[in-house]
């Protein structure tokens, strides 16, 4: 495992070292594989879902020998041929390069399934292409590749992480598509995951949808206070650095408990100092806000006058109770009630803002912070 010179690392998972607790997720991600249950992980954006994912892949290779599992990111995803490209290439990198039998097998799957492989001149990687001949239909593919993953004798578990993106394809039928492989292949689990927790959530609890009560249910909540406090403390302390639990108290509520911006501020103040006080903070949170404030401009343009109104108004109030009150409607000069419920739809379909406890939030809370100071 590489060693970080920041240990508050902010994309991607290097090991257990440098990953915060999440022991009961971990638990209950087990209980689930070992009883042959498939799970629907769902949360708010930037929570720590898919380094938590990548964890739980770590723990179950060491624990189980005869298992394998393969993680697919479908965020870059436009239609069903796409979605069986990169489904492929994952398969490809846990077994195509394993032994020269199994790469075989895998190279006999490209050509069931109409692909082929070619090495990008640059990296000199394999990628999955288009060969020459007609593409097979989306069930047939997927098909494929369930019985390619049978017959490795393994257990298998197949990581589909931003699975809502099947919703925004073309083609109308891509749940079903998914549905039908997961029932065709009760041998292999799977993790359906996604970080837009209103479409996961739909997806899996309608009764007109194809994975309707399909998975078990994990809603993937901030991490505790007291958790974190132990992982930063103990991560300066190895770094011959001090910080007060002040600091970490004000870093965790001032970041709405939120990973990413968590590790982004300890990150900021890892680098910075050596014994951490809170006098420190309020230049960091500038500096943190400053650096975004190109990007959080752009909702000046990508919104209406009225969302961009009612963005700030939520920001302002944080957290809005009773977005319909005349008092709060009032002291933001926002007009018509009906108005601000047609803004405010919007804007939460689009998880900019998100409702959590009848609470409304500005989901980014660093544009949150931003939106208060401008």
């Amino acid at each position: 495992m590489s060693v970080l010179k920041n240990p508050f690392l902010l994309t991607g998972y290097i090991g257990e070292k440098y990953f915060c607790n999440r022991e009961n997720e971990i638990e209950i991600l087990e209980e689930h594989f070992d009883n042959e249950r498939n799970v629907v992980l769902f949360s708010w954006r930037r929570l720590g879902k898919t380094a938590l994912l990548k964890h739980f892949q770590n723990i179950l290779q060491k624990k189980q020998k005869d298992t394998q599992s393969i993680y697919i990111d479908l965020l870059g995803a436009t239609d069903m041929l796409s979605a069986i490209k990169q489904i492929s290439q994952a398969v490809y990198e846990k077994f195509g390069r394993v032994s020269k039998k199994d790469n075989l097998s895998f190279q006999k799957l490209l050509g069931m399934l109409g692909m082929e492989m070619s090495f990008d001149p640059i990296s000199g990687n394999p990628k999955i292409g288009m060969g020459l001949r007609t593409v097979i239909p989306a069930e047939k593919s997927l098909n494929e590749i369930g019985l390619f993953l049978r017959g490795m004798n393994k257990n298998i578990l197949v990581i589909l992480d931003e699975f809502q993106q099947v919703t925004q394809f073309p083609e109308k039928n891509g749940e079903a598509v998914f549905r039908g492989w997961v029932q065709s292949f009760p041998e292999i689990r799977f993790v359906f995951s996604g970080s837009h927790r209103q479409m996961m959530q739909s997806m899996f609890t309608s009764k007109s949808r194809p994975f309707y009560r399909s998975a078990q249910l994990l809603q993937l909540e901030p991490i505790p206070l007291n958790e974190y406090r132990n992982f930063i403390k103990k991560h300066f302390k190895e770094g011959k650095k001090t910080i007060d639990d002040a600091v970490i108290d004000e870093i965790y509520n001032w970041s709405r408990q939120q990973t990413y911006c968590v590790q982004l501020l300890c990150n900021m103040l890892y680098g910075r100092f050596d014994k951490i006080e809170l006098k420190h903070l309020p230049n960091v949170y500038i500096d943190l806000i400053a650096q975004e404030s190109a990007f959080f401009s752009a909702y000046t343009k990508l919104l209406t006058r009225m969302q961009w109104l009612v963005l700030k108004a939520v920001a302002m109030e944080e957290p809005l109770i009773n977005p319909y009150a005349k008092e709060f409607i009032s002291r933001h000069n926002l007009g018509a009630a009906s108005t601000v419920n047609t803004s405010l739809k919007k804007l939460i379909n689009s998880e900019i803002v998100v409702e959590d406890n009848s609470k409304y939030y500005v989901h980014d809370v660093a544009l949150a912070r931003w939106l208060q100071r401008v």
